[in-house]
């Protein structure tokens, strides 16, 4: 973005902003008869906040529906008006989209599928969804706004500017705007190519193949690209609907949905067995859980929209994750800074021990005893937010990654807080980890990694015990190993006697060595023993006619 352009949207911020915030100062310090002049005056602060993001556009409307899955940061008031945010940002003109399927296949959208619906089902901060049939099959198609890649780098320098702004200025009203932009400004850009997006998909839907309570559209590759992305069409509701329903009291939905099988508690315990199975067993997890992009299926099965944001787990994250997770729930502090610590890059400036001192106040509060437990008195989100909060005061930085999936599990249990309140999070959450700390017990038990290191071991073991063997029999046979024996107390050395007995012993080695190989029928140690068997005979039968031949 040229230097002209960012002076026109600061400018642009810098209007609204003022805008909005002289008319919240008008609510309690001008007189009737001016605040009555201001824009804007007959709007809630809610609703005000709302409609100044969505005039800021672009990445200010991503903040805003983030803020809109947090009830713990916000009030319930501004969490209700910032959720058309998530779905009903002002949609663009049905002729921008044709001029961007022109520009990105030659020919408009009608030209293309059966049929094409001029009106958006929905419209967000980078693009709005079109409802189509293609070849009898119906299928969601995104499209990217237009000028979303310039507006987006210029916010994310605007909300850098911001922060700095705050900081450096003390304002104390604005501080807890400081953590939030600063995670946002961190992955924002990754939504902007759906090509990206449409890989990831593909690879969570492998991943859920045979999973019962989880699924993610197809994608149909020959109609996606850097600004278009078209996939399967779901036939359903997504929570945002649900919720909606919820607050304006809809009974007849609510009931028509309770009516096809709808529980919430069940749904929420999907929500969570399906995001911590795609983190924990495949490393790959929907890292954008806002009510807009979730949908119940008949079942309870969440169905997955929208994968702009997709985190990716190492092995080695996933198991400290896991670790660190299990002790939150069971208030274990020293588990907890073991875990982060492993997953946190520490610096020079990280200061370890103020992160311990700080968790041990932290815990004081998250916490209380009953009986010798120590239980959650807090939910996960403000438990999360604390961690983070403290990381950064301490400097110890959590990876990229693991912020990602930190923010997501913070969204899915200020969802889950929102439409199962009875719900148990912190309960569950122990016994998911303790299932897949088990599950990973046994996965690296039986891993082909850990398998062919057991076979090589014991090929080798096998071959050195088989070398071994035979090295000392051949060397008592020719009697370069000597056997010592008395006779009426007097020393005497190997001779016939202790040829005798290499005889005998090559023959029960011999024996040994031919009932191992005519009996052994396991297909697990394969290969590797057989041909350690089939040494061990070999080498002994040599032995045995030598000893023979030497006896004669």
């Amino acid at each position: 973005m040229g230097f002209w352009a960012n002076t026109r949207r600061v400018a642009h911020l810098a209007s609204v902003l003022c805008r909005h915030g002289l008319t919240h100062v008008a609510a309690r310090r001008v007189p009737r008869w001016l605040e009555r002049r201001l824009p804007g005056h007959e709007l809630t602060g809610p609703e005000r906040l709302r409609t100044m993001l969505e005039e800021l556009g672009g990445t200010f409307i991503k903040f805003g529906q983030m803020l809109a899955l947090q009830p713990d940061i916000v009030s319930l008031e501004y969490c209700n008006a910032l959720f058309n945010l998530l779905d009903r940002v002002a949609p663009f003109a049905v002729d921008q989209v044709d001029r961007t399927f022109v520009e990105e296949f030659g020919k408009p959208p009608a030209a293309i599928f059966d049929h094409f619906e001029p009106e958006p089902i929905a419209a967000a901060s980078i693009g709005q969804v079109h409802r189509a049939v293609l070849r009898g099959r119906k299928v969601a198609i995104k499209i990217q706004r237009p000028n979303v890649e310039r507006d987006f780098g210029g916010d994310i320098r605007l909300m850098s500017l911001l922060i700095t702004l705050i900081r450096r200025l003390g304002l104390r009203r604005l501080a807890w705007m400081i953590e939030p932009l600063s995670e946002f400004v961190a992955w924002t850009r990754e939504e902007l190519d759906y090509r990206r997006e449409a890989r990831y998909m593909e690879q969570l839907r492998r991943n859920a193949n045979g999973n019962a309570v989880e699924r993610v559209p197809a994608i149909v590759w020959p109609y996606t690209t850097r600004r278009i992305l078209v996939m399967e069409f779901f036939e359903g509701v997504t929570v945002l609907n649900y919720l909606r329903a919820q607050d304006a009291k809809d009974s007849s939905f609510l009931e028509r949905l309770s009516a096809a099988g709808f529980d919430p508690n069940a749904f929420a315990r999907n929500i969570i067995d399906s995001f911590l199975g795609d983190a924990f067993r495949y490393g790959m997890f929907h890292a954008d859980l806002h009510p807009a992009n979730l949908m119940i299926l008949p079942d309870n099965v969440v169905g997955y929209l929208d994968f702009g944001i997709t985190g990716v787990l190492s092995r080695y994250s996933r198991q400290h994750l896991i670790a660190m997770t299990l002790a939150y729930t069971r208030g274990d502090l020293e588990g907890m800074c073991a875990s982060f610590f492993k997953v946190s890059a520490l610096g020079p400036d990280s200061d370890v021990e103020a992160f311990r001192d700080g968790l041990k106040r932290l815990a004081d509060d998250w916490y209380e005893m009953r009986g010798r437990e120590r239980r959650l008195r807090k939910n996960f989100t403000l438990v999360m937010l604390d961690m983070l909060r403290l990381s950064r005061a301490t400097g110890v930085w959590p990876e990229r990654d693991v912020i990602k999936y930190f923010r997501s599990a913070i969204a899915s249990d200020g969802l889950i807080t929102r439409f199962a309140p009875q719900f148990k999070v912190g309960r569950y959450l122990e016994q998911v980890c303790n299932r897949h700390l088990k599950w990973q017990a046994w996965g690296a038990l039986l891993s082909y990694e850990a398998l062919v290191g057991w076979s090589t071991s014991g090929s080798q073991l096998l071959r050195d015990g088989a070398l071994r063997g035979a090295s000392f029999l051949h060397r008592l046979a020719t009697g370069e190993l000597p056997a010592r024996a008395e006779v009426d107390g007097v020393p005497a050395y190997a001779g016939a006697p202790e040829r005798l007995r290499a005889l005998q012993l090559a023959g029960a080695v011999f024996g040994l060595a031919l009932l191992v190989v005519l009996t052994s029928e396991s297909p697990v140690l394969g290969m590797n023993l057989f041909t350690a068997e089939a040494l061990l005979m070999t080498t002994t039968t040599l032995l045995l006619l030598r000893a023979l031949r030497r006896l004669a």
